[in-house]
């Protein structure tokens, strides 16, 4: 495989393998690889989560806030129930 990169992009992986934080170039577009694949997979994950998100919202499974003391209710009482699971559970 053969790939042509920027003078930009080719100085950039100069640098990293020049300032010893990585041994060789193959490692530097690896751990780039490596880290796009993360991301790509992280915005999938983001995008089911959202989709959730929106049937819960056709579903009617969602609570409306008005104010921020509603706002701040709901949250402590979230936090209390996730409290009350882990001490539940052992789990600290």
């Amino acid at each position: 495989m053969t790939i042509t990169l920027t003078n930009e992009l080719e100085e950039l992986i100069n640098a990293k393998v020049r300032d010893g934080e990585y041994k060789s170039a193959d490692e530097v577009v690896m751990e780039s690889l490596r880290l796009l694949k993360a991301k790509e997979e992280g915005i999938e994950v983001l995008r089911r989560e959202i989709m959730r998100g929106v049937e819960d919202i056709r579903q009617g499974r969602f609570t409306s806030c008005t104010s921020d003391a509603e706002l701040e209710a709901f949250s402590d009482e979230i936090i209390r129930q996730g409290q009350e699971r882990r001490d539940a559970s052992g789990k600290q």
